[in-house]
């Protein structure tokens, strides 16, 4: 007897409705409906940033002064004068310079932490060392630019001869900037290597290093390239540091000493005025086009790998160059103790590839060790320099010109308005995206296509956002340099780090509430609000708030919009305003030294809520995990 024929059709009168009949619910499908043109707005934003590159750039190059095959292969960048060129392989020079410096440094430091992190940290070292790397990629680039400029700089030009703006300044403050990337992304490659394949090797005979260098990092050698084009991608991209501590001059050099130029410094000096209008102007929009598909294809590539290390996928088992090269100090100190011991049995020999193992750990310790001195000396520096203007009255005058005056009460409310106004477009927008993709999307093609497009919508530079903003919103929808310009630029930048978090925070949530709920009558979009959506909220609000914060530490954006000389808190969202991190950015650049104490005084409170707002994601993530019974 057929059960489902019995239950579904038997003794039912002629037009009497099946009773498992789904529903069709109007309000549901237009949930759905919104959702979907919530995920759907990563594809207008991306084709907002197309369309604002490629304008700007069909000016330039329709300019009588400019050629288009000059762009590509001329040595000179000189935007102002009466003979103006154009060419970009200065700005192509200084970029490769300042990002490739940073990854020869970070990559190295970056693997042998995530290393030791992986394989040899214990739990109270992993207890400390991650919150030390969460600190060092929490704190704003503006706050890696002031260092660079006013510790690093002065450091290699006294001991080195360098000129005061200089890339090494920049490649080693950038170096410890992309430094959290590469560990925790390697980090995570390693920990997803099955664990059968360390047993596997300790059972051969092999050492735990050789386990780790020889047995772990070759089959997670696909997650740690990733991680080093993820950091690549970061240094491309970064604009505060090169702005202050590497100079404006465009030359075709690869002296680290020198003074150098990046592309997104050169849009920058846009952004603040310091070219006349025409087409020096529009130069930045060609450069910006430029850098962009720079670092999209970057990502993309990345962001390929990730998703593998994500789904499980097994990654190739290839011993690469970084494995050698994590063993190449360790060999060289062997090196030199066998010159003077002769190997006579297999006791002697296994007691060198024990001394090995711990030199190479001894090794990767230093090179997490690093970061926190860095993070120790970062934060004792600013903290010396500015905690002598904290006062009542700095924190309730009016900025001025006379340092004496000089307060940031407008400021710190103008930042407030601004995350809060930013909060309100981007958190409906990225939880609505998240929901659909991850509980009603189905598999498809353009799904697929949707979900690469967010992917790759987080790695954009910051700067580009900061263009979208000025043509889109402050000149095409006519917000002007307003408060609600800013906090649109900021949420379509937000939107695709809160899509992400959120999606994880959904999947979560195990499937047999989602069962358990439809089993008992519940529709879709039922299950969904009163059962998904609820016990992924702590983890959402932890995602929220880890991008607001970086919302509000971002400088790069604003600086289009930001009205400089807005002395007054903005009183509604048309206004005029000043942020924390953009008065940071002019105090730094100012040549009285007062000032620089005032930066560092407003560095300490921007630190101080991004502590507080870091501090209350944690105890949410905490507090959610302890009460989970799942």
């Amino acid at each position: 007897m057929n059960l489902t024929k019995s239950i579904g059709t038997e003794n039912l009168a002629d037009g009497q409705k099946k009773p498992f009949t789904r529903k069709f619910i109007l309000s549901e499908r237009i949930i759905v409906i919104s959702l979907f043109l919530a995920a759907f707005l990563a594809i207008v934003i991306s084709a907002a940033i197309v369309y604002t590159l490629i304008d700007g750039s069909v000016d330039f190059f329709g300019s009588p002064s400019v050629d288009i095959l000059d762009f590509f292969t001329g040595t000179k960048w000189t935007p102002n004068g009466t003979e103006p060129r154009f060419g970009i392989l200065p700005l192509l020079s200084g970029t490769i310079l300042i990002a490739g410096g940073a990854l020869v440094l970070s990559a190295p430091f970056g693997v042998g932490a995530a290393i030791y992190l992986s394989e040899f940290a214990g739990p109270k070292v992993r207890s400390i060392a991650k919150p030390v790397i969460e600190l060092l990629a929490g704190i704003p680039s503006i706050v890696y630019g002031f260092f660079a400029l006013l510790v690093i700089s002065p450091i290699f030009q006294v001991y080195f001869g360098a000129s005061y703006f200089n890339a090494a300044s920049a490649i080693v403050v950038m170096a410890i900037m992309v430094l959290p990337i590469i560990v925790s992304v390697s980090d995570d490659a390693m920990k997803a290597v099955p664990r059968s394949m360390r047993e596997a090797s300790l059972s051969m005979g092999a050492t735990r290093w050789e386990t780790a260098t020889k047995v772990v990092m070759p089959a997670a050698s696909s997650g740690i390239m990733a991680s080093i084009l993820l950091g690549l991608a970061r240094a491309i991209g970064e604009t505060m540091i090169v702005v202050l501590a590497a100079g404006s001059v465009a030359r075709l050099s690869f002296n680290p000493l020198g003074e150098t130029q990046t592309m997104t410094s050169y849009i920058a000096q846009v952004a603040t005025g310091d070219l006349p209008p025409g087409v020096a102007v529009s130069a930045a929009f060609a450069v910006g086009l430029v850098l962009f598909i720079m670092t999209y294809s970057v990502n993309s590539v990345a962001g390929r790998v990730v998703e593998r290390i994500k789904k499980g996928s097994a990654p190739k088992h290839s011993e690469g160059k970084i494995s050698r090269a994590l063993n190449f100090i360790p060999n060289i100190l062997l090196a030199l103790v066998r010159r003077r011991t002769k190997i006579v049995d297999s006791q002697s020999f296994l007691r060198f590839r024990q001394m090995k193992g711990k030199i190479g750990v001894y090794f990767m310790g230093i090179c997490l060790l690093m970061a926190g001195i860095f993070l120790i000396y970062l934060l004792g520096t600013v903290f010396a320099q500015g905690a002598g203007v904290i006062n009542w009255q700095f924190l309730t005058k009016f900025p001025s010109y006379v340092p004496e005056r000089a307060g940031i009460y407008p400021v710190i409310i103008g930042s407030i308005y601004l995350v809060g106004l930013t909060m309100l477009f981007a958190v409906p927008l990225g939880v609505g995206a998240a929901t659909y993709l991850n509980e009603f999307a189905r598999d498809t093609r353009f799904t697929r296509f949707l979900r690469r497009v967010i992917q790759n919508l987080a790695g954009v530079p910051s700067i580009v956002f900061g263009l979208v903003g000025l043509i889109i919103f402050s000149r095409l929808l006519d917000f002007g340099p307003s408060l609600l310009a800013g906090a649109m630029t900021l949420a379509i930048m937000c939107l695709p780090v809160i899509v992400v978090t959120t999606e994880e925070a959904l999947r979560g949530v195990p499937s047999t509430f989602r069962e358990a709920a439809q089993g008992l009558g519940a529709t879709k979009w039922q299950t969904v609000k009163h059962h998904v959506l609820p016990n992924a909220v702590p983890g959402i609000l932890t995602g929220t708030i880890l991008s607001l914060s970086r919302a509000i530490g971002e400088t790069a954006p604003i600086l289009f919009i930001a009205a400089v000389f807005s002395k007054v808190a903005p009183s509604g969202i048309m206004d005029g305003f000043l942020a924390l991190p953009v008065t940071i950015f002019y105090w730094t650049r100012q040549p009285n030294a007062e000032f620089h104490d005032l930066a560092a005084g407003t560095i300490l409170v921007l630190l101080c809520i991004l502590l507080t707002m870091n501090t209350l994601a944690i105890y949410i993530r905490h507090r959610a995990q302890s009460r989970r019974d799942w």
